[in-house]
Formats: C-alpha cells, sequence, structure tokens
C-alpha cells in the first residue's frame, strides 16, 4: 500500500486543515465528499489522497524552485479556478493557430503543433516570442521563459506518476493568457 508522503509529518493544527480544505474544495469547485466519506470526516487515508497529496507537493516544488523568480504563488486555483479538471488545448484550437502561421513553418509539422500549442495555450502570436524579421533570433526575453517553462511543464510529470494521461500542458495554468491568474480569488 502507498502511504502519502504528507502522513509522515507532524499534524498540522486544527484551521490550518480546515482552511486547506476549504481552499481545495473552493478550487476544485467540489464538495467536501468529493474526497471524503461524509460523518466519517477523521479517516486518515483514503486513496484518492493520494493524488491530493501529490498536487500539494508539486505546488509547493514549483513555488519554491522554478516559479521562485515569478512570485512563486501558484496556488490550486491557479490552473484549476473551481473546475475539477484544468482546461486543456483542444486539437480545434491548436490546428487553427498552426493554420494561421504555417508559412513560417516551412511544412515542419512538429514545429506546427508545438508552435500551435503554445499561441492557443497563451493567446498570443507568433511575435510574442519571435522577431518576425528574424524567426531564429535567440535573445527574446519571452522565447528564454517559454524554454523554462516547457522543461518546468515536463518536470510536472513526476508527480503524476501512475495517473493515466495527465495532459499538462501550457494551457493548464495559462488557459489563453499571456500571464498566469496569480490569485485565489475566481476568474
Amino acid at each position: 500500500m502507498h502511504v502519502p508522503f504528507a502522513r509522515a509529518q507532524a499534524p498540522a493544527p486544527e484551521e490550518d486543515v480546515q482552511a486547506k480544505m476549504q481552499a481545495w474544495s473552493k478550487a476544485l469547485g467540489v464538495e467536501c465528499t468529493h474526497c471524503h466519506i461524509e460523518n466519517q470526516w477523521d479517516l486518515g487515508y483514503l486513496p484518492v489522497f493520494d493524488l491530493a497529496f501529490r498536487m500539494e507537493k508539486m505546488v509547493k516544488e514549483l513555488n519554491a524552485g522554478p516559479l521562485k523568480q515569478y512570485g512563486g504563488n501558484l496556488t490550486c486555483n491557479t490552473c484549476h479556478q473551481g473546475k475539477l479538471t484544468p482546461p486543456k488545448v483542444t486539437r480545434e484550437q491548436w490546428e487553427r493557430d498552426a493554420k494561421r502561421y504555417e508559412a513560417a513553418y516551412n511544412g515542419d509539422q512538429s514545429l506546427a503543433l508545438q508552435m500551435g500549442i503554445f499561441t492557443a495555450s497563451l493567446g498570443v502570436g507568433c511575435s510574442y516570442c519571435h522577431d518576425p524579421n528574424n524567426w531564429g533570433w535567440d535573445d527574446h526575453p519571452n522565447k528564454a521563459v517559454a524554454r523554462r517553462m516547457r522543461g518546468m511543464v515536463g518536470s510536472i510529470n513526476k508527480h503524476f506518476a501512475g495517473v493515466t494521461n495527465p495532459e499538462i500542458s501550457c494551457m493548464t495554468c495559462h488557459q489563453g493568457k499571456p500571464k498566469i491568474s496569480r490569485s485565489d480569488e475566481q476568474q
């Protein structure tokens, strides 16, 4: 049986647990009974807790690591925004954007897919990261950020070992905006 990492920690004060549970419920748009059994709130472990503990660990690691230079205030609500599952970029979205800029890809379908996902996820055009007069120029600040974020998205998957197809992408947090929501308020 897998025991989540959080069980090895000292118990949190009751008010901290309540505040955390309320924030998670609000961020995911669910009631307490989505994870807990009604009238058995003090059960120490249920299988659904494992994913919650992994997500909490992921948020802490991202805030202390790759997102620290950007303020490190990612929360569950950043990506979930009141929904159980964050949005995913659809095929229609990335194909639309890939087609819009197809001349820039010179027939490279892999590049078209990748750039189509980026533009759809951030709601931007190519010039957000590229100089249209010199596509190969690597010193654009947004291009450097995109490379760091791409590496970060890859590192997120370690928190989902055993989870079927989590589909983490730029869209998960950006949701069609260049800057992610840094607020716990519903958008």
